[in-house]
């Protein structure tokens, strides 16, 4: 989902091969693909094999829908401003995630959509406190006595977090909405989180897994939807903090009216988390604002993304996000792939 830099890589079905059949045959039918290319929501191999080029606003719908059926390999990196309680400055946590998004057919009606999220961090917390603090996904626990045996307890560490990986079953098409032109999109399945972290502080210790799923509308103005996540931990070490923490990615984005190709969208995409095992203030509730634009370099299509959150609700007994400035870039590499 949108929007946790983020640089990624679609790739989107017959594509490459819709490029250079679009430069070679100028003399295409215009009026078939002009047809279907007002259709957001079309079958990209189905536009290929007309001959025509899908359009950009057709691209950026594929690409805005976290169930559709492409692979891509997002870079996401978060500027995240830390914090709360015991701690008397504001300390900057710096996350970058890179992530693996691929389908599985299952059947001719139903993908698997892959979400593999391996993120390196740079948490201001001394790794000399071992397991009295640790980070998990959206936010940072620790001891009831704050440790103050060290000279520099917010000397940075740097290194691997929790690999998190989701897998989502979907249907390939989506429910379209003929009174607005626009579809529904969902799918539910499983999610896990592997203690591979680095260090302690940069990770919960903890195997952890849960349910997850995906509801969305995707409109020719309007885009909405949730992403939810729930880790319960299953193993791990005994020593550390049981985790049952939700996570609640929503997005919301609206198609600025003066560009009829959906380059400009302005809207937000905060991920919201409740920490169930903590002793105080469980919340953190973002909002925020940013622009995406969809634009090409050369003929490579790129969809660029700006955000600011505000976490508007967050714990005051514990360090916590309190803002979060974020950058997504995805450049378009159409190939044949599926």
């Amino acid at each position: 989902m949108r929007r946790e830099l983020s640089i990624g890589v679609l790739v989107t079905a017959g594509l490459v091969g819709t490029w250079v059949h679009a430069q070679d045959s100028p003399a295409q039918a215009s009026v078939d693909c002009a047809a279907l290319q007002q259709d957001l929501f079309a079958d990209l191999k189905e536009v290929y094999k007309a001959g025509c080029m899908p359009s950009q606003a057709q691209l950026a719908k594929l690409a805005d829908n976290p169930v559709g059926n492409f692979a891509a390999f997002p870079i996401q990196y978060d500027a995240i401003q830390i914090e709360g309680a015991r701690i008397d400055r504001t300390e900057t946590l710096h996350r970058l995630q890179v992530i693996a998004m691929f389908p599985t057919s299952l059947s001719k009606e139903w993908n698997l959509i892959n979400r593999l999220v391996v993120p390196a961090l740079s948490v201001p917390i001394n790794e000399g406190f071992g397991d009295c603090i640790g980070y998990g996904p959206g936010w940072i626990t620790d001891c009831p006595a704050f440790p103050d045996a060290l000279a520099d307890p917010f000397k940075p560490t740097r290194g691997l977090g929790d690999l998190v990986y989701v897998g989502l079953a979907s249907p390939k098409g989506v429910i379209r909405v003929e009174s607005t032109g626009g579809a529904v999109i969902w799918g539910v399945g499983a999610t896990t989180m592997f203690p591979t972290a680095s260090d302690e502080v940069l990770g919960t210790g903890k195997y952890s897994l849960g349910p997850t799923g995906v509801l969305g509308y995707l409109g020719k103005k309007w885009e909405l939807g949730l992403f939810a996540q729930h880790w319960w931990s299953v193993a791990g070490d005994d020593e550390r903090g049981d985790v049952s923490l939700t996570n609640l990615q929503y997005f919301l984005y609206y198609v600025l009216p003066w560009n009829e190709e959906a380059q400009w969208r302005i809207g937000m995409s905060p991920n919201a988390s409740y920490n169930w095992q903590a002793p105080g203030d469980k919340l953190v509730l973002p909002v925020g604002l940013g622009i995406a634009r969809m634009f090409e370099i050369g003929d490579l299509p790129v969809n660029l993304s700006l955000e600011v959150d505000y976490s508007a609700i967050h714990p005051d007994d514990s360090p916590s996000s309190r803002w979060d400035f974020r950058v997504y870039v995805t450049p378009v590499i159409p190939t044949f792939i599926f």
